[in-house]
């Protein structure tokens, strides 16, 4: 069975999958640091590959909307108008690219992240809400274009995490995909789906959940402060029984 098998049944109810959350750090964790590797999809998807085997990763989160974000307000492209153009510009062409190539020839599911409109909005200081809504619905529609296994809305608080998934629901129910929702980060990490179930997340000191079914994270992005051999160990600790793809 496939890591991608593993996951879309782990969201079903069958079996448990491990989807870790490894993205800032990414190329140092596995040995090949290297900026803004993300933008090339073919030493993307290696890098991806070889931090998913280290993991014994079912799945994995691709953060290409955030990283757009950033660059954006690096360049100094802020309100309304950076918002408008934010989800047709060159990053965010590229974050799809990675996220179709993924999608071609990886093993694992992948899970397109996108920051809440109410995230968008605070990070690049757009006034009118319809512009965060905008480039929040045209990052979804394009990572689903590109084959995105699953949709997961991301932010520091429940309720604009939720308001996110109410946005993305439909347009990932067309599409006959998967929506999460992540919140937080360390020991705060909250996550679930567009039922409103639940996903395992591992605690801060590397322990699994007590379940038998259903999706486990890790507490938010561990590339900072988790080593190989942490990342390694965490994902050769699966439950017995519960063997990795």
């Amino acid at each position: 069975m496939s890591g991608r098998d593993r996951f879309l049944g782990a969201l079903a109810g069958e079996g448990v999958a491990f989807a870790p959350i490894v993205w800032e750090r990414l190329s140092a964790l596995v040995h090949q640091e290297r900026a803004d590797w993300w933008r090339d999809p073919a030493v993307g998807q290696r890098l991806i590959a070889d931090a998913a085997a280290l993991a014994g990763a079912d799945a994995m989160f691709v953060f290409a909307a955030t990283e757009a974000v950033r660059l954006a307000d690096a360049d100094g492209a802020r309100g309304d108008a950076a918002l408008d153009a934010l989800a047709s510009g060159e990053t965010a062409r590229d974050g799809v690219e990675l996220v179709r190539t993924l999608r071609a020839v990886a093993s694992q599911a992948v899970i397109a992240t996108v920051p809440a409109p109410a995230v968008l909005r605070r990070e690049l200081g757009g006034e009118e809400p319809d512009a965060a809504e905008d480039a929040f619905t045209d990052f979804v529609s394009s990572y689903l274009e590109a084959g995105a296994d699953a949709v997961a809305v991301v932010g520091a608080e429940a309720l604009e995490v939720t308001d996110g998934m109410d946005r993305a629901v439909r347009l990932v129910e067309l599409f006959g995909r998967r929506l999460v929702g992540v919140c937080g980060d360390d020991a705060d990490t909250k996550a679930w789906d567009e039922q409103g179930e639940p996903l395992g997340v591992i605690t801060s000191e590397g322990d699994w959940p007590d379940r038998t079914s259903g999706v486990v994270i890790t507490p938010g992005d561990v590339s900072p402060r988790w080593d190989a051999a942490r990342l390694r160990s965490v994902g050769n600790g699966r439950p017995a029984g519960i063997s990795s793809s």
